[in-house]
């Protein structure tokens, strides 16, 4: 690892890159887990009260919100666990939050291995989610910190693949593995394997470097309270910017010192506002305009139904689709790669076309699926046609990863000011896995009461998305987190912002760093002339 701690430039941001990507790929692994195990006969033998196999009538019933629960309490300890770590990042710092939520992961992973019980099975999960969904409201927001607008797209959307990776992983381990049918090893062996991740993850972010934008901020505040290591804290931010820059930068150049005169500028001025610091406050800021674009987005992207197939697919293709255990895991697995390939896709995309596209493109592309899965479900008699609804999943899991799977955690991380971001981070990661949870919980029951029609209620979702994303959201693209501050301060209305994006010029370093300079002439106390 002493080799790492030396890394610079270019291979520090993909060093980073891809530590961040490991958490994704053990959240995804750990997301897919439970699809391939709930047809196990070893599962349904440890954990009968969930077995929706062999029972029928007002027992399947019962069993089937029980199941619910089990497998959908993982996502309400990562909503806990975003919304908990978001609020204590600000205090702790990207780093920290990243090592105590593998932690917590770690002890989860531990306790779901070794279950023998049901209740022992929904608190492990539940502690497991709880860190996954603290890392997970935190990478992106590290990651867009600490990289260049150019290339913040790529690098955040390269944890989405890595996530994907995990699925397509932990779906062909259990294919293997499905057929050890006598020993509970099918089921353990795969729980127990994120704790590799958890060891690589918690081993090596001390060795990255901290966010430069959160050591700024956390040096305000101790200027601000007349506390000491204020200039400890500074220096710490120019050190790892000039080490972000790579080449021969030191942290006495003037390329560091305007990277860091914007940045304090845009802290200094929110704060010279008087806004508050609640991602809930209307404020000059915007800071609930912001919250609430970052909330809904990730709602739109739960609610385009990709959960349906990421949990159920395995249960579906069996029981509704009548194809064997083997073929149903042999699909399922093949999906999963198939989504892999498009999330490769949508890294080279994403800073090519813009987030505004993408996430158009992928809700119209959801909207469709979901609507013609309704149509040929409607008559799973005749087998032909029920069949042909597998190349609607295929024609899902190709546009989802697209716009909808990382785009919205890093739009999230992108939109909101510095002094929330921490904050509405965790809230736009509660919503996505509240939003899973809910879709976990009802679809066993929903598709037990109202059949075909379930897909209906996801496509009207999206038809909706796709509105409210191409009036409502602006792009992001090729801007510094300081260009989007500026945006939302001159809107006017939730309206004017799309259209404020789209007229205003991607600012220009050495300009607004002058602006910095001027600033800082006219209130010496808070921002220093560099």
């Amino acid at each position: 690892m002493a080799s790492v701690s030396g890394l610079r430039g270019r291979k520090l941001n993909i060093t980073m890159s891809v530590l961040a990507a490991l958490v994704f790929m053990m959240q995804g692994f750990d997301q897919a887990l439970v699809n391939g195990l709930l047809t196990l006969e070893t599962w349904v033998q440890t954990f009968p009260q969930i077995d929706t196999i062999h029972t029928t009538g007002a027992a399947k019933d019962h069993n089937s919100k029980i199941q619910g629960l089990a497998v959908g309490i993982f996502e309400i300890g990562c909503a806990c666990g975003a919304v908990t770590l978001g609020f204590l990042g600000n205090r702790l710092g990207r780093r920290k939050n990243i090592f105590i939520g593998t932690c917590i992961t770690a002890v989860g992973i531990v306790l779901q291995a070794s279950a023998f019980s049901l209740a022992q099975l929904i608190v492990a999960r539940f502690i497991n989610g709880f860190g996954i969904g603290g890392i997970t409201a935190t990478v992106p927001m590290w990651v867009s910190e600490c990289t260049r607008a150019a290339e913040r797209g790529r690098f955040v959307m390269l944890q989405g693949w890595f996530a994907i990776g995990g699925l397509v992983f932990v779906l062909w381990i259990e294919f293997g593995l499905y057929y050890v049918q006598t020993s509970s090893v099918n089921f353990r062996f795969p729980i127990a394997f994120q704790g590799v991740f958890a060891i690589v993850i918690a081993s090596g972010v001390f060795f990255m470097p901290e966010s430069p934008r959160w050591l700024v901020a956390k040096a305000e505040d101790l200027s601000e309270r007349g506390g000491d290591g204020s200039d400890l804290y500074l220096d710490k931010a120019r050190a790892t910017l000039a080490r972000l820059m790579g080449g021969t930068a030191s942290p006495d150049d003037s390329s560091v010192a305007d990277e860091l005169a914007i940045m304090r500028h845009t802290l200094v001025a929110e704060r010279q506002a008087h806004d508050s610091p609640s991602p809930f406050a209307r404020t000059h800021n915007r800071h609930l305009h912001r919250t609430l674009l970052a909330v809904a987005l990730n709602m739109f992207a739960q609610m385009s139904g990709v959960s349906v197939v990421t949990f159920y697919s395995t249960t579906i293709f069996e029981q509704d689709l009548g194809f064997s255990g083997t073929v149903s895991r042999a699909v399922t697995g093949s999906l999963e790669t198939w989504q892999f390939a498009a999330a490769g896709l949508s890294v080279l995309l994403i800073d090519r076309f813009g987030r505004r596209p993408l996430l158009l493109l992928t809700a119209t592309g959801m909207c469709i699926a979901q609507f013609s899965l309704a149509g040929l479900s409607s008559d799973l008699t005749n087998k032909s046609v029920g069949s042909a609804s597998v190349f609607f999943f295929f024609f899902a899991l190709f546009f989802f990863p697209i716009g909808y799977f990382m785009v919205p955690f890093m739009y999230a991380a992108e939109i909101a000011p510095l002094s929330t971001r921490a904050a509405v981070a965790g809230l736009a990661t509660a919503t996505n896995w509240l939003f899973s949870f809910a879709v976990a919980e009802i679809t066993p029951v929903a598709f037990a009461s109202i059949g075909w029609k379930y897909y209906l209620v996801y496509g009207c979702i999206d038809a909706v998305a796709i509105v409210a994303i191409f009036f409502l959201y602006p792009e992001t693209k090729g801007r510094t987190l300081e260009d989007l501050d500026e945006i939302f301060v001159q809107t006017k209305s939730v309206f004017d912002t799309v259209r404020i994006a789209q007229e205003m010029p991607v600012g220009d370093v050495m300009t607004l760093s002058k602006m910095a300079e001027g600033q800082a002439k006219q209130q010496p106390v808070h921002v220093e002339a560099v």
